[in-house]
């Protein structure tokens, strides 16, 4: 199988600078030019991945200035929705027509929709420009992490993807902190316009330090009706499953069609990905068990960043009534463990190999804390659970870098650009399934037994009440004014709502740990026979 020589992949034959691949060209270039090209990567990606958590940091002011609220979470979900349908299809066409040009074209159109966002009129116009960044953002992303595989051999990739993720890590830890500022300060304008001087100044480093490459021999063929059909697949499956049980009701028409629709789709995308000669993605990948193993588990291994970014906070907020800021800082703790365990795994996996001992402990590790925060009370002390989220960064990022470098290097270096946004995809899709699912999880546990119709203390069972503190205060004035009622019984139906999150919570983190222990289990199965292995030091170019 394909999947026996992850860690043995043969160096790349030596070819003349007229026939020479894509990969060779990188890879042969001068150990000082391939260090600048990693800097204009580096901050080509925290460009980009800044931007996300910036504009969550300045939407209420977006809100205020522009209004229409109904339309408020499009802001978000039109990003993510363009930007995961558009993975694949940017993976193929680097295949086909380079690195260069779908890198420097994804940053050209992420600098020109983040232009037209700051000049946007109304919240449509917004959207809109959200989702063409969304669209560059994908292709910035995906370009990254595939540039980074073709520039170093196979033994040194995983070293250097985790100094890449710096960036990644950087945007995360910084970007609420420079939204809120510039928000506040200048406008929320400046949130996207801020993009333009750092966004060029990365543009132009990338054309300066990125080489000439050799045109492909034979003029490219892009599967149309395989793109078009994975983009109605993708988008459809992905609205609904992000809809479900808030804006669209479970089990209703509307939802159901949508899913059969996706449905229909997929099955026509795996048609014409069987008849065609050069499919977007190639379904003989998946006969690779390394591969598949790698889709599976990257498709558990978001599963923590639901839990992260979606239910702690949630927790602290609603279950403990602790304030935003506070909700803030375990994301930051698992940000700066994002960062730790990706440079140390990569270090590992590039001198000693050992791919399935990295990923089975590193997700071990990751399911043990989801299972820890699944014992929390209220009387656990912030200090645990900032030192459970640094722990639960090293293990998820192990088990990325586990599932990243190695797959690349198990897979035809023609195919690198769509195994990379292929893993992509889905961990996109994992994280929008694990959420959808949890968050009914959740919802499905949240009842307050015999509170009639108008009662407020019905309002305290909803999560979105028991984080807002301008929303609480209003019922609290509705149990004040209301006779039956009073301030003691508001503390103690606040309380008891709080109570009963918690514990819906604690379940959540459970099954979460449950679903993310499936990725020690595919360690195992994927990663099957291969053993770690001294590094061989190529001999760089300097």
């Amino acid at each position: 199988m394909v999947g026996c020589r992850v860690m043995t992949a043969a160096p790349a034959e030596k070819a003349t600078p007229r026939t020479r691949s894509q990969y060779g060209a990188l890879v042969e270039l001068p150990y000082r030019r391939k260090l600048l090209l990693v800097v204009a990567l580096t901050v080509t990606l925290f460009v980009t991945t800044m931007n996300q958590s910036v504009v969550s940091t300045s939407a209420q002011n977006i809100v205020a200035d522009l209004g229409a609220f109904e339309l408020f979470t499009w802001l978000f979900a039109g990003f993510s929705l363009a930007g995961a349908v558009s993975v694949p299809i940017i993976g193929k066409l680097s295949d086909l027509v380079g690195r260069k040009p779908v890198m420097v074209w994804s940053l050209v159109i992420f600098l020109a929709a983040s232009a037209w966002a700051g000049l946007a009129q109304d919240m449509t116009q917004l959207i809109a420009a959200r989702i063409a960044q969304g669209v560059g953002f994908s292709g910035v992303l995906g370009s990254v992490w595939i540039m980074m595989a073709a520039l170093w051999a196979p033994n040194e990739r995983a070293k250097w993807l985790g100094v890449t993720s710096a960036g990644f890590t950087l945007s995360g830890l910084l970007g609420p902190v420079i939204g809120g500022v510039v928000s506040d300060a200048l406008s929320w304008r400046w949130t996207f316009f801020m993009n333009l001087p750092s966004g060029g100044a990365a543009l132009v480093l990338l054309l300066v330090s990125f080489p000439p490459l050799a045109k492909p021999v034979r003029k490219p063929k892009f599967d149309l009706a395989g793109a078009g059909a994975f983009a109605v697949f993708a988008s459809l499956g992905l609205f609904a499953i992000s809809a479900g049980g808030e804006t669209i009701a479970w089990g209703s028409p509307v939802l159901v069609a949508l899913l059969l629709l996706s449905g229909a789709a997929f099955i026509t995308f795996l048609a014409v990905e069987r008849r065609v000669s050069d499919p977007v993605v190639p379904l003989d990948l998946f006969r690779s068990r390394v591969f598949s193993g790698a889709m599976a588990a990257s498709m558990t291994i978001t599963t923590t960043f639901a839990v992260v970014s979606v239910f702690m906070p949630l927790y602290i907020q609603g279950a403990r009534g602790q304030a935003a800021t506070a909700s803030a800082v375990p994301l930051m703790a698992n940000a700066a463990g994002v960062a730790l365990g990706s440079n140390l795994g990569g270090q590992i996996v590039a001198r000693r190999g050992y791919v399935r001992e990295l990923a089975v402990a590193g997700l071990s590790l990751a399911s043990a804390m989801i299972f820890y925060f699944g014992t929390l009370t209220p009387d656990t002390s912030m200090a645990l659970i900032l030192v459970a989220s640094v722990l639960l960064g090293v293990g998820v990022s192990l088990g990325f870098t586990s599932f990243t470098a190695p797959v690349q290097n198990a897979m035809p270096e023609a195919s690198l650009g769509v195994v990379t946004t292929s893993l992509q995809f889905a961990r996109v899709l994992g994280m929008a399934v694990a959420t959808a699912a949890l968050g009914a999880l959740l919802l499905a546990q949240l009842t307050i037994g015999g509170a009639s119709s108008g009662d407020p203390r019905l309002e305290l069972a909803d999560p979105e009440v028991l984080v807002s503190a301008e929303r609480l205060e209003d019922v609290r004035q509705k149990f004040v004014d209301d006779p039956q009622l009073g301030l003691a019984a508001y503390k103690t139906a606040l309380a008891e709502s709080r109570a009963d999150l918690a514990s819906a919570v604690r379940v959540v983190f459970r099954v979460a740990g449950v679903v993310s222990a499936t990725g020690v289990v595919l360690s195992f199965v994927t990663f099957a026979g291969m053993k770690g292995r001294r590094r061989e030091r190529p001999a760089a170019k300097r």
